[in-house]
């Protein structure tokens, strides 16, 4: 027979599962400290936010020419940075990984990490974009350069050694790399699209909640514009990227330990005992071996032979054996007792039955129990030549339930009774015509044209203009026409909003309706010159005001 042939270990093939894998560095960055995060975040926030600021700055400022040098000077500073302290934290978690204390660096050897990511890591910028476009080269490409962060220790002296430390791990495992990548866009995808929500929602609910009226609520459409996404993508960023970093230094560290061994060491070191306990644990053994000699030479004369009928002590063998089977007996030792088989209907009854047996009689009991302390407490409250258990016929711990849920409906009737009586009174209030001139003064600026119906604000603005009061009369009818828009749904009352605010809610709300704006906007034209500005009104104007109000009525 010939030689079987070795087959080589399933992670040099394929290595480990990329689902494991991700599992695996998700578990990692969950259990590691806060200081290794913070390591991150040091570096990163200061990166996005000069970004941010220098994107901002180059688009839309009209001197940003004369500042360029500088800014992008600093942007490339804010890149090494970053760069660094990324480094950093992946060998605070490969160190984490080998069961070792935080790596602390020596100013030596920061240098020397600071000038090899400067070395490296700028090409990326350029290589990782045209290698996307090409598709295929785009996971060799993006694996090297995180290979570059997570390898750049303090042991890494030479950049070529950098190199093709990281291009080896970059060529290792090929489909592992590919659907890490794939995981992590899709990944990314729903982290951005969940910001962008959540950016999206916030002006919403400061609107709703506080009051709070921003450019974003007042159009949501301008939150799509370029130093809105780059925000997102920047958070976005902050949150997938450590993750594909500790996904990257745990792929460099089972690849480089196929030639180490260096994840077996570090599976060995948990199990390793330090000098100082194990000399405790010798020291204790030796005590312990030492005590039992002692005792046991003590105790050998006091022996008695197999001859002697009775002991040492003058006990006798059947009291010897009583006292050992009452001590047999005790609870303590009732567990090394064989158990007795109970024959009978519980015993063909499973765990979950039994348990839930027991658990219906203790809510049983309970019930009971409560039932018989209500009862006492009315037989105290109501005595009478009844039964002690009866009442004028009736059995209450049987009728209590009919009690309660006609005392429920009786409540339940006499709130909607009272809500429908308020609720007309309320309407009749409002339709009493010789209220509504006294109670709403529409001078005040206060009034908003919720405060009246649409009928109310025309009845007050006739009857303003019949009195002569035309400044009054054509607010009131401005009134009018706002409350007839916002029982249309096209816009809404708010005391925070302006009239403008009120023509560009219309704007997007009544779109549907080429008409309506144009009325609108010259209604509003007119009442903004009489009640801000010095033009008179008068009759002409009030009745002309008036007319379009009903075009606008006709046309809503």
């Amino acid at each position: 027979m010939g030689r079987p042939v070795m087959k080589r270990a399933r992670p040099q093939q394929s290595g480990q599962g990329s689902l494991d894998l991700i599992e695996e560095a998700t578990h990692l960055l969950r259990a590691a400290p806060a200081a290794t995060l913070a390591t991150y975040y040091v570096g990163a926030i200061p990166f996005v936010l000069g970004f941010l600021y220098f994107g901002a700055e180059m688009s839309r400022s009209p001197f940003a020419g004369q500042h360029l040098a500088e800014a992008a000077l600093a942007m490339a500073l804010l890149f090494i940075w970053m760069k660094f302290w990324q480094a950093l934290f992946a060998s605070r978690i490969r160190a984490q990984l080998t069961a070792e204390p935080p790596p602390r660096w020596s100013f030596r050897q920061s240098i020397r990490v600071v000038l090899l990511q400067a070395i490296i890591q700028p090409s990326g910028l350029f290589i990782i974009p045209l290698a996307s476009i090409f598709v295929l080269p785009f996971a060799w490409a993006y694996a090297f350069y995180q290979n570059v962060t997570a390898l750049a220790g303090a042991d890494s002296s030479e950049t070529s050694r950098l190199v093709k430390r990281a291009w080896k791990q970059a060529s290792l495992w090929t489909w592992q790399n590919h659907i890490v990548q794939g995981v992590g866009l899709v990944f990314g995808l729903c982290v951005f699209l969940n910001w962008a929500v959540v950016s999206f929602w916030v002006p919403v609910m400061l609107k709703t909640l506080f009051g709070i009226e921003t450019i974003f609520s007042k159009s949501p459409t301008a939150m799509l514009n370029t130093t809105s996404l780059a925000a997102i993508f920047g958070l976005t960023y902050l949150c997938v990227d450590p993750i594909l970093k500790t996904i990257y230094a745990l792929r460099c560290f089972h690849g480089e330990s196929l030639q180490s061994g260096e994840d077996l060491k570090a599976g060995l070191k948990r199990f390793a005992v330090s000098p100082q306990h194990l000399a405790a644990a010798l020291v204790i053994l030796l005590s312990l071996a030492c005590g039992s000699a002692a005792t046991a030479g003590q105790s050998t004369p006091a022996v008695a032979t197999a001859q002697d009928p009775q002991s040492s002590s003058g006990v006798s063998p059947s009291e010897l054996n009583r006292q050992i089977s009452e001590v047999i007996q005790g609870r303590k030792y009732a567990w090394r007792m064989p158990r007795q088989t109970i024959v009978g209907e519980d015993s063909e009854k499973g765990v979950i039955t039994r348990f839930l047996e027991k658990l219906g009689d203790l809510v049983r009991d309970a019930v009971r129990t409560i039932l018989d302390w209500i009862d006492t407490l009315i037989q105290k409250a109501f005595k009478s030549e009844a039964t002690n258990q009866e009442w004028f016929g009736f059995d209450w711990r049987s009728s209590l339930l009919l009690f309660v849920l006609l005392a429920a409906v009786l409540s339940a009737l006499a709130v909607f009774l009272l809500r429908v009586w308020r609720g007309r009174k309320g309407a009749a209030v409002k339709a009493a015509p010789g209220a509504i001139h006294g109670a709403t003064d529409v001078a005040d600026e206060n009034v908003s044209a919720d405060q009246l119906p649409e009928d109310g604000w025309t009845k007050l603005a006739r009857s303003l203009l019949e009195d002569g009061e035309f400044r009054l009369a054509l607010r009131a009818f401005y009134l009018a026409s706002l409350a007839h828009l916002a029982g249309r749904n096209l816009i809404g009352i708010a005391h925070f909003k302006s009239n403008r605010d009120y023509e560009n809610e219309l704007r997007r709300r009544g779109h549907a309706i080429p008409d309506l704006l144009p009325m609108f906007g010259e209604n509003l034209s007119t009442f903004e010159r009489v009640w801000y500005g010095m033009h008179e009104a008068d009759r002409d104007l009030v009745q002309q005001f008036s007319a379009t109000v009903d075009k606008i009525k006709t046309a809503a």
